[in-house]
C-alpha cells in the first residue's frame, strides 16, 4: 500500500486540479477499496500538516491548510507584485479596467508592443483569451486566479478608475487618454 499511497500524492500534487477515483483507478491500475484505503492514510497522515487532502464527489485534491490561508494570501500577493515587471503590472491594469481588451487597444494605450507581455500574463494565469463579436480577434480578461492574488470576489471591489488616476498627471505633450469601459462581469 505504501507504493500505491506515494503513487496518489504524486499524482495529486502534480495535477493542480480535482483527481476523480476512477482517475485514480485507471492510473494505477488499483481497486477502488485499495485506492480508498490509501487516501484515509494520506489524510491522516496530513491531518496537522499545512497540506491537506480535500475530497468532494469522489474527486481528490491536495490543497494548502485553510488555518493558513491568511498567510498564504499575503505571500502570493507579494509573490505577484515581486515577479511582475512594471510593463506586467500596467497590462494587466489595463486588461482589468477595459476588459475584455484587444491587443491592439493594449498597445494603442501604452505604446508599445505588448505580445510578449500578455503572453507572460497567460502563462501565469492571470489573463485568459476570450472571443467578441469578431472571432477573428482575440480579446483579454482577467481570471479568477487574477481575483484570488488581489483577494476580491467581485471586480467591482477594484479600485475606481476616476478616482485612482485623479491625482495622474501625464507629461507635457502626451494626449489626453480616455477612461477604459467599465468591465463587465
Amino acid at each position: 500500500m505504501t507504493d500505491l499511497k506515494s503513487m496518489i500524492e504524486s499524482i495529486l500534487l502534480v495535477a493542480g486540479r480535482p483527481v476523480s477515483l476512477k482517475e485514480l483507478e485507471k492510473i494505477t491500475s488499483q481497486s477502488k477499496s485499495e485506492i480508498l484505503q490509501s487516501i484515509e492514510e494520506l489524510k491522516s497522515e496530513h491531518e496537522n500538516s499545512g497540506i491537506v487532502l480535500l475530497e468532494q464527489n469522489q474527486s481528490y485534491l491536495l490543497s494548502t491548510n485553510p488555518a493558513n490561508s491568511s498567510q498564504v494570501k499575503d505571500f502570493l500577493n507579494a509573490e505577484l507584485r515581486e515577479k511582475l515587471t512594471d510593463a506586467a503590472i500596467e497590462t494587466l491594469a489595463i486588461i482589468a479596467y477595459k476588459q475584455p481588451a484587444s491587443r491592439a487597444e493594449i498597445e494603442a494605450i501604452r505604446g508599445v508592443n505588448s505580445q510578449y507581455t500578455i503572453r507572460l500574463l497567460m502563462m501565469r494565469g492571470l489573463v485568459e483569451k476570450t472571443t467578441g463579436s469578431d472571432a477573428r480577434i482575440n480579446l483579454y480578461r482577467t481570471t479568477h486566479e487574477f481575483m484570488q492574488h488581489l483577494g476580491i470576489k467581485d471586480m467591482k471591489e477594484l479600485p475606481d478608475f476616476e478616482t485612482l488616476t485623479a491625482s495622474v498627471k501625464p507629461p507635457q505633450g502626451f494626449a489626453d487618454v480616455t477612461k477604459p469601459e467599465p468591465a463587465t462581469s
